[in-house]
């Protein structure tokens, strides 16, 4: 009987072996799969991220470059106009531009073709029209120049004019470009030749923004190129506020241009701890003025929250903790064969619950994630837009329609009697009412427009791409209209009007200019009457 105790005894031994190996290999199986799993959605989001991070950085260098070809196509534009252009004419049209307004320009120059044997010509010309001090320089051997006859500094004092932009390079390649298609260009970047001799570290990269000059319209020669219009960049200082904005501490942002026999770095970001995963670096190639850059981004640790960096590793720690329990526990109870298998079954079932909790946890944190971002941008009560989105949107209607010469409403809404109704019935009908109009502003208005709350019974519409300004009129009436109906309250219904201040969008104009405007027109309409609306300026 011995031996036959001690084979079961050495069965029963092997079968507990057996049952904690699997364990062991079961959980570890297990962990490793969620752990995979986790980082797996960890690096769909970070590369969701970086390309989002990617288009939007590109759109706003592409946005910041029109801004500037705009202007300098607006200002040749006016020099064309004019019959006899002169150095007073000049600095009329170019009052308005300085540095604050125009980051990292340097300057705006006038600049007209000459060749060798028309420079003294040239030179007598342009002094008659007030560039007294005059000096053409003929650098190199090229029969045709490009002179600097009239120039407005915005930093630093510039030189007399005279100097002769074709004998650099990069210049000469932005008029040429500008001239051959008759429109706004960007010169490759360089270095200053006063910067040259210096360390690379220490060297501005510049760039030449040029617009083409015509003859006056309605003559014979209003499509031929009679000078340009140029602008010396830093790119560093153009476009590190816009870098900066955008990428934070948690990219690294680098536009280069690649032209020439070296690739430049025109401005640059580089903050934070570099993550080391090439699979989430970026680039892209951004045309700008028919010329082209190219942007390239790498993330850093900065980039993802701590807690996502680190849930593959938590994942991998909570599962084998898990795991060594459930191996301990199988290990102790398997004296006994049945006991053991009921203790298997208990360990297995709180294995499943363990991965069901952190699929819980998982799912908690998704749902909080998409709370917070809703929170950001959106009223709690009504859904709505909140103050914060509102005005950036403004912002962004006062850009876009500034270009396009469009026309846009703001609205501001005030409910009155609204106080009335939450001292009579509660703030849980006062709620009630908000929720009603809310979802009647929605009903007057496209999709496009945005409707917001500013809290309390404070509401703002913006409606943007008006065909005429007399459509505010038609909008404000069917909101007066709507509001002022009764809402159910289930026993009970409770009334409110709705006093309207309406502010169109002017020149000059900031997001705060026309919410302000829109709000004192809201006050005028609540002490002339109440539901009713009224234009501001009208």
């Amino acid at each position: 009987m011995e031996p036959v105790r001690r084979g079961v005894a050495g069965r029963r031994r092997l079968v507990g072996f057996v049952l904690v190996l699997l364990v062991l290999v079961t959980g570890g199986a297990v962990s490793v799969g969620a752990a995979v799993a986790v980082d797996r959605s960890r690096r769909q989001l970070a590369t969701q991220v970086m390309d989002y991070h990617l288009r939007t950085i590109a759109e706003e260098i592409t946005d910041e470059v029109s801004h500037y070809g705009d202007a300098l196509t607006d200002l040749a534009a006016g020099v064309s106009a004019q019959e006899h252009l002169t150095s007073e004419d000049f600095e009329g049209m170019t009052a308005a531009m300085d540095g604050s307004r125009l980051p990292g320009a340097s300057g705006v120059s006038f600049v007209v073709p000459a060749y060798d044997h028309e420079v003294a010509a040239v030179q007598a010309k342009w002094r008659a029209r007030g560039a007294s001090r005059l000096s053409l320089y003929r650098n190199g051997t090229d029969t045709e120049h490009a002179f600097v006859v009239f120039q407005r500094s915005f930093d630093t004092a510039l030189p007399f004019g005279g100097r002769d932009l074709s004998q650099t390079p990069e210049t000469a390649e932005a008029l040429r470009v500008a001239r051959r298609s008759a429109a706004f260009a960007v010169g490759p970047a360089h270095v200053q030749p006063v910067d040259r001799p210096g360390t690379a570290d220490r060297q501005d990269i510049t760039f030449t923004l040029a617009a083409p000059v015509f003859g006056r319209p309605g003559t014979a020669d209003a499509r031929t190129v009679h000078g340009w219009i140029t602008m010396g960049m830093r790119g560093d200082d153009f476009l590190r506020r816009t870098l900066q904005a955008e990428a934070r501490d948690a990219l690294r942002v680098h536009l280069v241009d690649p032209a020439g026999h070296r690739t430049l770095t025109i401005a640059s970001v580089a903050g934070g701890t570099p993550m080391d995963d090439p699979a989430l670096h970026r680039e892209k190639t951004i045309e700008v003025g028919q010329h082209t850059w190219r942007l390239r981004m790498t993330p850093t640790t900065a980039l993802l929250s701590a807690s996502d960096q680190r849930m593959a590793q938590l994942t991998v720690a909570v599962g084998t903790g898990f795991t060594l329990l459930v191996a301990l526990l199988v290990g102790m109870l398997t004296i006994g064969r049945n006991r053991a298998m009921d203790r298997v079954d208990q360990a297995t079932a709180a294995l499943r619950q363990d991965i069901e909790r952190r699929q819980a946890v998982e799912e908690r944190l998704r749902q909080r994630e998409n709370e917070l971002r809703r929170l950001a941008f959106q009223d709690p009560l009504t859904g709505l837009a909140n103050r914060s989105l509102f005005h950036e949107r403004v912002t962004r209607a006062l850009d876009t329609h500034a270009r396009s010469a469009g026309t846009f409403a703001v609205f501001f809404i005030d409910l009155d009697g609204f106080k009335a109704v939450n001292d009579r019935y509660g703030h849980s009908a006062g709620d009630a009412v908000l929720l009603a109009v809310a979802e009647r502003l929605r009903g007057c208005l496209r999709d496009s427009d945005t409707v917001a709350r500013f809290g309390g019974d404070e509401f703002a519409i913006l409606l943007e791409q008006l065909a005429a300004p007399e459509e505010v009129h038609l909008t404000a009436t069917r909101i007066v209209e709507a509001v002022q109906a009764p809402v159910d309250l289930g026993a009970r219904e409770a009334r409110v009007t709705a006093s309207v201040g309406v502010a169109l969008n002017r020149a000059g104009d900031n997001a705060d200019d026309i919410l302000r405007e829109a709000d004192l027109a809201m006050y005028t309409a609540k002490s002339t009457g109440k539901s009713r609306h009224v234009l501001a300026g009208a």
